[in-house]
């Protein structure tokens, strides 16, 4: 479970999956963490079908002599989840554990890290736009949330990644909860005369949300004749590792900053106004108006 040190333990805090797969990538990436961290590590989940919760998991830690704890939001971008549930746990094992020293860290989100990984899932060099086909769509999808913070960010993804691929179309979209869904934007590519559309999920495991995707790929694809090559997601690689480890140096350093600048929680968006100020603790359950 890890060798015991100086170092606080780590514990990542996902949101569950139904995916049996899921469950098994998460265990691979503990072997890569407790591999590269001298202090225990472990992992939690949000959802009432995935275990352990946060607090069982960090009972857990403390029953090892755990005496300070690093928490990190398993989660890719900063959505419902990383706002209002993860801070819910994170409270309840405070709570729980009053000489519990804890620090919180925040979301993978838009690092570095992870565009070199999606680069490489895409096979992508240098990023020659001259060794790019014109008519090939770079499309990048995700769950889906009812924050516009968030699926803000899907779209930055999608471009940041294009500019390292030499992608000079891409587009970005959703599974669920908000728009444009994935089988809208393959439709759309497929009219506008697109050569074939090259797929990255921005997902950390394998999950439904994620295969709601490529069932719709499959299903344009078999409509309209449009190519689509699957890219992957980032899944349980060492990269991944090496991110989480680097949301938990920032953390103890004292420098986790949340996406706070457009966060539906301070600013009052069009239709959400009534999220402002309210409690940093269990989702709204709201979804986007389609």
């Amino acid at each position: 479970m890890g060798r015991m040190t100086d170092a606080p333990a780590l514990l990542l805090i996902a949101h569950g999956t139904r995916d049996p797969r899921g469950a098994q990538e998460m265990d691979e990436l503990v072997g890569h963490l407790r591999a590269r961290h001298p202090a225990p590590v472990g992992a939690a989940w949000l959802e009432d079908f995935s275990d352990p919760d946060p607090a069982t998991a960090a009972a857990e830690l403390v029953d090892q002599g755990v005496e300070r704890l690093v928490t990190v939001p398993f989660l890719n971008l900063g959505a419902g989840h990383a706002k209002t549930d993860v801070p819910e746990g994170v409270a309840e094992i405070r709570a729980a554990h009053p000489g519990l020293l804890v620090a919180h860290g925040r979301v993978l989100g838009l690092h570095e890290g992870l565009f070199a990984l999606a680069r490489a899932r895409g096979g992508a060099g240098a990023g020659d736009e001259r060794r790019r086909d014109p008519g090939e769509l770079l499309l990048v999808t995700a769950s889906g949330s009812s924050d516009p913070d968030a699926n803000g960010d899907l779209w930055k993804a999608a471009r940041f990644l294009a500019e390292g691929t030499g992608h000079r179309w891409c587009d970005a979209a959703f599974a669920g909860v908000t728009w444009p869904k994935a089988d809208v934007v393959l439709r759309r590519a497929a009219a506008a005369g697109a050569s074939r559309v090259v797929l990255f999920s921005w997902s950390l495991l394998a999950g439904l949300l994620e295969q709601r995707v490529a069932d719709m790929a499959a299903q344009v694809s078999a409509e309209t004749g449009l190519q689509v090559v699957d890219a992957g997601r980032f899944g349980p690689d060492p990269v991944v590792a090496d991110v989480v480890l680097d949301r938990y140096r920032e953390a103890l350093a004292g420098d986790a900053r949340m996406n706070c600048d457009l966060c539906a929680y301070r600013v009052p968006l069009p239709g959400r106004e009534d999220r402002v100020a309210a409690p940093s603790a269990g989702g709204t359950g709201q979804r986007v108006r389609l």
